[in-house]
């Protein structure tokens, strides 16, 4: 079970052709609105047009909530529904939906079809109140394989939420999400002051990407990707972090693999036996000139086959979701991208050995080479 709340620094903020749009929260985490690849998505839209078009998505159910105003939805031609604040619609993503009134705000769930899902309000006490749950099939079959999540927005005041007894606080404008796995059901219950509401979407595990590694399908692309990351990754160019400086972020996952790799020499083992092999071939009668040919072209074959195989296989996929340019970052990837930038790995490492050492602490980095240079 996974659980975490999302504050105004992780939200992502984008256009539509009516207003603006704040994406709270969106599963799989590296998945990409635009990219149509997500489970489920927790958004809010406003717009001060009189009339607006919805984005059409097909593929997708989508359950829509008016926080504040009074509107009313044209679903194509099939029906019309009247909105105040606190009431919801469910409706086909694929439909040409319009939007009479201004959106003041509202509460999106959009979900991929095949799920199922549901959005209420809840009032907050002083007094904690368990939250019913759907039932999930808990057979073997292939809906016996369902997964959850469970979101909790605070529309004002605040929200006290405990989860199997582990309380967490959800300010106003803040959203809390629980994802569960197959047969992990969870003790939920609220309590505090104003209102929250509460969302509920349950999905296939097929359609889950908890085990995204053993699911994804490898495309030639990863292969070009792990290529690029491992000669960039290597002891000899360390080219990935003078790329990484031109504009690139790559996710702390990411990041934390290629840190293993550098740190434990994996490909370059891999290499040295490699070359072992080929210079063994010498005790065959195979002459000096012919393994030193040998040995050239096994290095070539690692560094643009076997290295990047290696690569590909142990780092996160899809690989193109893990790097993307720092436009494309929320507030808070935006700030461990400038951390990063401005970080002095070497510097840092000497730091941590002095310490280890001397026994001292040092405040920051300046603390650490003032007294170095005492």
């Amino acid at each position: 079970m996974e659980k975490k709340v999302f504050k105004e620094e992780n939200y992502k903020f984008s256009k539509w052709s009516g207003g603006e749009t704040t994406e709270f929260a969106i599963f799989p985490e590296m998945a990409d609105y635009l990219d149509r690849d997500f489970i489920w998505r927790l958004s809010s839209a406003d717009s001060e047009l009189e009339e607006s078009s919805f984005t059409k998505l097909p593929g997708f159910d989508r359950i829509l909530m008016l926080i504040q105003g009074q509107v009313v939805l044209a679903h194509g031609d099939e029906r019309t529904v009247n909105l105040n604040a606190g009431e919801q619609d469910s409706f086909d993503g694929a439909l040409k939906t319009k939007c009479f009134g201004k959106l003041d705000k509202d509460y999106n769930l959009i979900m991929v079809k095949g799920s199922r899902g549901r959005m209420e309000i809840k009032e907050l006490t002083s007094d904690a109140k368990s939250v019913e749950l759907t039932e999930r099939d808990k057979s073997d079959n292939e809906a016996g394989q369902e997964c959850a999540s469970y979101g909790i927005y605070s529309v004002d005041g605040y929200a006290v939420v405990s989860v199997n007894g582990d309380t967490s606080m959800v300010n106003q404008n803040q959203q809390m999400v629980i994802n569960c796995q197959p047969g992990e059901v969870p003790d939920i219950s609220l309590m505090g002051e104003g209102k929250c509401i509460f969302t509920e979407v349950i999905f296939r595990k097929q359609q889950s990407v908890f085990d995204n590694d053993k699911m994804y399908e490898v495309h030639g692309s990863d292969f070009l990707i792990a290529m690029k990351l491992f000669l960039g990754n290597n002891r000899w160019s360390k080219l990935f972090r003078r790329e990484r400086k031109k504009g690139y972020w790559y996710s702390p996952e990411l990041v934390k693999k290629l840190d293993s790799f550098d740190k434990f020499f994996i490909t370059g083992i891999v290499w040295i036996i490699g070359v072992l092999a080929c210079l063994g071939t010498l005790a065959l009668g195979l002459k000096p000139e012919m393994v030193g040919m040998l040995v050239i072209a096994y290095t070539v074959i690692d560094m643009f086959l076997i290295s990047p195989l290696i690569y590909m296989i142990a780092l996160p996929k899809p690989l193109s979701k893990h790097i993307r340019k720092p436009v494309n970052l929320n507030a808070y990837e935006q700030k461990l991208y400038e951390e990063y930038i401005t970080r002095d790995v070497h510097q840092e490492k000497l730091m941590h050995k002095y310490r280890n050492i001397s026994g001292e602490k040092f405040d920051g980095m300046g603390d650490f080479i003032r007294k170095l240079n005492k």
